[in-house]
């Protein structure tokens, strides 16, 4: 299973159409709990962010918590430093939820060649109908990415449904642009946000921000 953070194999023993037994396995060996030895405990909020792409304020949030434990802070947090922490968590999470159900998940289900004849005026359709056009033209399907190579089996998707899902991935890509930007006016970037520290966050509410 390829798109995770880190490989994973599934066994599966099938008899008559019945899984009989089933195994996980995590093929690819990251060393995170290694490479953070000996390390300045402080810096586990930025380097454990590195897990993930797609969910990076997760892991830093529960660094930062855990070193709030380590120091004694736990119970001294400032309301707005709780707050902002949860703003960039709340933002990340909305985009991480993006991102997996439509730019990871989603092609697995839905054919986007279905928008290869697409007659009607959505612009973000007519834009992947073009796009599809041009590969055609120049006979190289590699300029498909992220759409091709790609899953060859039943997507069973009516084409009109599968056409509206087509332009809600495209939308999806600007909805996950607004939810990091949303986490970046408190965080300073997304991903891997530097402003959430042991104590708090680095990051102060203004009206500007606020707005």
């Amino acid at each position: 299973i390829t798109r995770i953070e880190g490989h994973l194999k599934i066994e599966a023993t099938v008899d008559g159409g019945e899984v009989k037994d089933a195994k996980c396995v995590g093929t690819l060996f990251r060393g995170f709990e290694i490479f953070m030895k000996d390390r300045d405990p402080r810096d586990t909020v930025h380097i454990t962010q590195r897990i993930c792409g797609v969910c990076p304020a997760s892991h830093g949030t529960t660094a930062a918590l855990n070193l709030d434990a380590a120091f004694g802070v736990a119970d001294k947090i400032p309301n707005n430093g709780r707050i902002l922490r949860n703003l960039i968590q709340g933002a990340n999470y909305i985009a991480s939820h993006i991102v997996h159900f439509y730019h990871l998940a989603a092609l697995d289900y839905v054919d986007v060649t279905e928008v290869a004849d697409y007659d009607g005026t959505d612009p973000e359709l007519l834009k992947v109908k073009d796009f599809i056009s041009r590969a055609l033209a120049a006979g190289d399907m590699s300029m498909l990415a992220p759409f091709y190579p790609r899953y060859e089996g039943d997507y069973r998707l009516p084409k009109k449904v599968a056409q509206a899902a087509v332009a809600h991935y495209v939308e999806a890509l600007n909805m996950r642009r607004l939810a990091h930007e949303l986490s970046a006016i408190y965080s300073g970037r997304m991903p891997h946000s530097v402003a959430v520290v042991a104590g708090g966050v680095t990051s102060h509410p203004s009206i500007d921000s606020i707005s």
